[in-house]
């Protein structure tokens, strides 16, 4: 049976749940290609159906259980074998298997949640995840392979499967996942609204709080003003202090007793658990040692004045490349563009 694959439409659709309890959790996804009985089963099926640049949550049945991080997917799926052992009472029959073809995708970037979804937080709010299901049921036609089982009789539990399909809506109805879905998206620039978990898992949410910054003059406001708190900062401490972000790939340079200090600043008006980064910041932190300084929950007014704000700083930064998470591409035009007329 082919895997329905109603999420395609949704670029925003990009999150996936492993159920294991496997000891190398963020490695990769891996599953056979047939279950015990040779035949396609849509939970090993799914593997082949994630993307770079989508994330993994990882439901932990040793520990918890429950969502206990979240890694991205660094590459496309690809044939591969697996020694398996069928935890069914058919597969328990069988016993362990040799090598048998499998579907392995790649991940990177494991990180563990600051606070992990549990199971018995997942049933505290059971009747608001069965609206969003029953909700998605009516916009999606065919099989949703919904993360969780749910039923009248029996309190909520894992699906019963390897990977499943979590809906956008879902991670949205959990401040849990907040970083993940800063992770998620381009930059994060308006105040955080709860998303109802009853949201509409195909639309829009008009407060989702994410987006590329609109308005120039206000994105840079709040640049500016966290720039300027850490210059102050440092003017303080008898620092000599210039401004170099206009030219350089940082944006301080901070000198005293023939010792300097290279200082990344990032503002944002929200909580930020993510940062986006350039390649030539990366590359700078990478090469030099740097401090990464993050003054988020900035008030910024009409009159684009701003005020307050969260300060957090990292010495010696440098960021590793298995946690970036691509959230765009630059790409090099073909030659074979049709046209060439002017656009006059």
């Amino acid at each position: 049976m082919p895997v329905n694959r109603w999420w395609r439409h949704d670029p925003r659709e990009r999150y996936w749940l492993e159920i294991t309890n496997r000891e190398d959790i963020g490695r990769n996804l891996l599953a056979p290609q047939v279950d015990d009985r040779g035949e396609q089963y849509w939970s090993y099926a799914l593997v082949r159906e994630v993307r770079p640049g989508d994330l993994v949550l990882h439901w932990d049945k040793n520990h918890g259980p429950g969502v206990v991080g979240y890694s991205h997917v660094r590459g496309e799926a690809f044939a591969s074998t697996i020694t398996w052992q069928s935890r069914g009472t058919y597969g328990r029959q069988r016993g362990a298997s040799g090598p048998e073809p499998a579907w392995e995708a790649p991940l990177g970037g494991y990180r563990r949640l600051r606070k992990p979804v549990t199971q018995t937080r997942l049933r505290d709010i059971e009747p608001s995840l069965r609206a969003l299901r029953e909700h998605l049921a009516e916009t999606v036609e065919g099989p949703l392979y919904f993360p969780f089982a749910l039923s009248r009789t029996r309190p909520l539990r894992a699906a019963q499967g390897y990977l499943t399909k979590l809906p956008r809506a879902l991670v949205e109805a959990l401040p849990e996942l907040l970083e993940l879905r800063q992770t998620a998206v381009s930059e994060p620039h308006e105040p955080e609204a709860p998303s109802p978990v009853s949201a509409s898992p195909t639309k829009p949410t008009a407060s989702s709080g994410y987006g590329r910054q609109q308005d120039t003059e206000r994105r840079r406001a709040v640049e500016r003003y966290a720039v300027n708190l850490v210059l102050d900062h440092y003017r303080s401490l008898g620092y000599e202090v210039e401004d170099v972000g206009d030219h350089s790939p940082w944006d301080i340079t901070v000198r005293r007793d023939a010792t300097e200090t290279h200082i990344e600043v990032k503002g944002s008006t929200t909580t930020r658990e993510v940062i986006d980064l350039t390649e030539g910041e990366v590359r700078h932190a990478e090469d030099t040692p740097t401090c990464l300084i993050v003054i988020d929950q900035i008030e910024l007014h009409d009159d684009l004045r701003c005020r307050g704000g969260r300060w957090r700083a990292w010495t010696d930064w440098a960021p590793r490349r298995a946690e970036l998470v691509a959230t765009a591409y630059r790409y090099p035009l073909p030659a074979e563009g049709q046209g060439g007329r002017s656009a006059e």
